[in-house]
């Protein structure tokens, strides 16, 4: 393995719903309000708010919220990062249905999704070698990490998200163009894989960052065959195990162990037949109470209010905007370092 350092960091995307209704509502930035002034210096970089795009507005215009890790070294301690930022979201969202899935099964919204962002820092030099590894073996994770089996109400396959070409989708020669499965971050200079669903179950988080880590460590160099990744991946993010997938889980197994039953058993696969056989709304809970889990923090029944979405509006967006203005400058046209 290759002796370079190399940092981890995770940006863990939610939807948050309202006990009376299955779609989050701008009371989400109320959360996001009351976070970020229990530490303003820590969250004013580290959450964000989403919103649906486009005509997709017309479902939801309310999209996910993002609370973010630092950045790290060691698996162990970007794990107990994420876990006290979930518990820290958990008491600020106290009413709220925490829903980490990709997309939301009652929508058909390519824009309106949420993810685990996963940054993978290495240096300058190593960057394109080790990007270029990464996509071999890109598809093995993302279908470990797959959990939004439906849309508008029906069961749709794999991964409605991952499947869809709103906020991500084929690889581009352009490897730094924002919307696509994985980039290298113009903002930041990391490698940033934007494909996963929402990872909440901290078991299989941990066994994809370990895989990310020994990938990102191997002194070889996989080829890069953008058509071929962007021909399968039609396939195997709404059916899941192909022989393609299988083959390269093969050949990850002579650089790092990788269980085979997290592609047997996603929780894309769990959710689905939680909806299938009861409901969406017992799915949503069962994703809960995956989420909160290592938090220790119950989940409470309040209803929404909407003073709490004009106290949200003003209390953090509108103070953000100058940063998020900021973000976005640096994210489009800013040059990685």
């Amino acid at each position: 393995m290759s002796s370079f350092p190399v940092t981890l960091g995770v940006e863990e995307e939610v939807f948050v719903l309202e006990s009376d209704r299955l779609l989050p509502t701008l009371q989400s930035l109320d959360y996001l309000r009351k976070l970020f002034w229990s530490n303003p210096r820590k969250y004013t970089q580290h959450t964000a708010s989403n919103f649906a795009k486009g005509n997709d507005r017309q479902e939801c215009f309310m999209g996910s919220v993002e609370v973010a890790t630092d950045t790290h070294e060691s698996i162990a301690t970007l794990l107990d990062d994420l876990i006290e930022r979930r518990k820290e979201f958990a008491k600020a969202s106290e009413g709220g249905l925490v829903v980490p899935v990709g997309a939301l099964f009652t929508l058909d919204s390519p824009t309106n999704t949420a993810s685990t962002h996963i940054h993978v820092g290495v240096p300058k030099e190593e960057r394109q070698r080790v990007y270029e590894n990464l996509v071999y073996f890109l598809p093995v994770l993302a279908l470990a990490a797959a959990n939004s089996p439906y849309a508008a109400g029906a069961f749709w396959g794999v991964s409605y998200r991952m499947a869809s070409k709103g906020l991500l989708g084929p690889l581009r020669e352009d490897n730094e163009y924002r919307f696509q499965d994985i980039i290298i971050s113009k903002r930041l200079g990391t490698i940033e894989i934007r494909i996963f669903d929402p990872i909440p179950e901290i078991f299989r988080l941990n066994e994809i960052l370990r895989a990310l880590l020994a990938i990102a460590k191997y002194p070889k160099h996989c080829p890069l065959d953008r058509e071929f990744y962007n021909k399968e991946r039609e396939d195997w993010t709404r059916n899941g195990i192909t022989p393609f997938v299988r083959k390269r889980w093969e050949e990850l197994q002579t650089i790092v162990p990788f269980p085979f039953e997290l592609l047997e058993n996603t929780l894309s696969k769990h959710l689905g037949t939680i909806a299938m056989n009861y409901s969406i709304r017992d799915a949503y809970c069962e994703a809960d109470r995956i989420w909160r889990e290592p938090t220790k923090v119950p989940r409470t029944e309040k209803r929404s209010s909407a003073l709490r979405i004009v106290s949200g509006i003003t209390g953090y967006y509108a103070l953000r905007l100058p940063y998020i203005a900021y973000k976005g400058y640096k994210e489009w046209h800013g040059k990685s370092g």
